[in-house]
């Protein structure tokens, strides 16, 4: 068994679920580790986890948040202290299957995964000189 919890929020919308998600880890120390969205982003399942009085507090923040957002907003939510560990690997929590982050979960990936080095892909800094400096040399020009 886990020595952790899990609290997990249902809501609609995607929108709404990152701004839930927003009053939920600032309230708490609790980490975002996973998402799961249906129906196209219209039902979306935040998951943290921590300390449970942490994650208890999470979640409450959350669905206050979510009560606030509007009406029939707020699908479900719960806690689950010590999850068994069947649970982690059907959340892809479980450490000896870790896998690549992908949008479903792993709450700290944004951006697109270069398929050869398997790294967040990075804008260069050069690239929007370069164009900066193109277009300074057009207006002295013309």
């Amino acid at each position: 068994m886990a020595e952790f919890s899990l609290g997990l929020v249902e809501v609609s919308a995607l929108g709404n679920a990152i701004i839930m998600l927003d009053d939920m880890l600032k309230v708490a120390d609790v980490e975002f580790v996973a998402t799961e969205r249906k129906l196209g982003g219209r039902l979306v399942t935040i998951v943290v986890k921590g300390e449970l009085t942490a994650v208890q507090a999470s979640v409450d923040a959350g669905v206050k948040r979510a009560k606030k957002c509007g009406d029939n907003i707020l699908k479900a939510s719960q806690v689950i202290a010590r999850p068994h560990d069947e649970i982690l690997k059907f959340l892809h929590l479980d450490e000896e299957k870790a896998k690549e982050p992908n949008s479903e979960y792993a709450g700290t990936h944004v951006g697109a995964v270069n398929a050869a080095s398997k790294t967040p892909a990075k804008k260069t800094a050069g690239a929007s000189k370069t164009s900066t400096a193109k277009r300074t040399r057009a207006k002295k020009n013309s």
